[in-house]
């Protein structure tokens, strides 16, 4: 064999295992990818179940809560209470004309719908049992709950003070990656065009009252597609 067809060999088996390796680089970042919608839309849909609750508990008894187990009984025990406004005029006597005169006024009436907060919260899934937590590959992420209020003069009034109640609940980005790629997740943690560009994720927060996610759109769309898969999946099997 001659030298010429020699290096030829050599080119070539180099050319294959570079292009091996180009491939598994390339098809290990594909894969991470797809992964990590799947956890961040699981992440995701745990966080909207805990904030769902609160915003029924904070219907319920006027203030969020920090205590898993608080959540739980109220998810189990809690009703759903909703205030219906009606608007309604009557004849009132008028004290300094000393006559009947026609009022217009607003009464508001507190119902208590039938069916369990949970029936809510969880819309026919069976999620109660990880309710609290961020289940990736059967391991179980605790949900981080903060739970506060201020109050504030509205108007300029000091006797006008309204009170806005604070809820977050989060969970650490760097978690639900775990056994992916390091140098990807190491990437993912600090990208800036990341789905959540956070080192949490999360819902609501700490100064403002609000119970919005801080993920983008991305994820909301693959947290559609997964609840019209599972409608349809439900639709199925009746």
């Amino acid at each position: 064999m001659t030298m010429r067809n020699i290096i030829k060999i050599v080119l070539v088996i180099t050319a294959l295992i570079l292009s091996y390796f180009i491939f598994s680089s390339v098809q290990t970042f594909v894969d991470f990818n797809d992964k990590k919608i799947v956890r961040y839309a699981t992440a995701a849909e745990s966080l909207q179940d805990v904030a769902n609750a609160q915003r029924l508990y904070l219907g319920t008894n006027g203030k969020y809560t920090d205590n898993l187990d608080s959540l739980k009984y109220f998810l189990d025990h809690g009703r759903i209470m909703t205030i219906r406004r009606r608007d309604s005029s009557a004849y009132v006597y008028d004290q300094r004309r000393r006559i009947d005169v026609m009022r217009d006024f607003t009464i508001f009436d507190t119902l208590y719908l039938e069916g369990s907060v949970r029936d809510s919260v969880f819309r026919g899934r069976d999620a109660m049992a990880d309710f609290g937590y961020v289940v990736i590959e059967g391991q179980r992420i605790p949900i981080e709950m903060y739970a506060s209020f201020s109050d504030r003069v509205v108007g300029g009034d000091s006797t006008n003070i309204q009170r806005d109640h604070f809820f977050k609940g989060s969970v650490p980005k760097r978690q639900i990656f775990a056994g992916l790629d390091e140098s990807l997740i190491e990437r993912e943690m600090y990208l800036e065009t990341a789905p959540v560009k956070d080192e949490v994720i999360s819902v609501g927060s700490e100064f403002r009252p609000t119970l919005e996610g801080n993920w983008n759109n991305e994820i909301d769309a693959a947290l559609r597609l997964r609840r019209d898969r599972r409608a349809q999946a439900q639709a199925i099997q009746r």
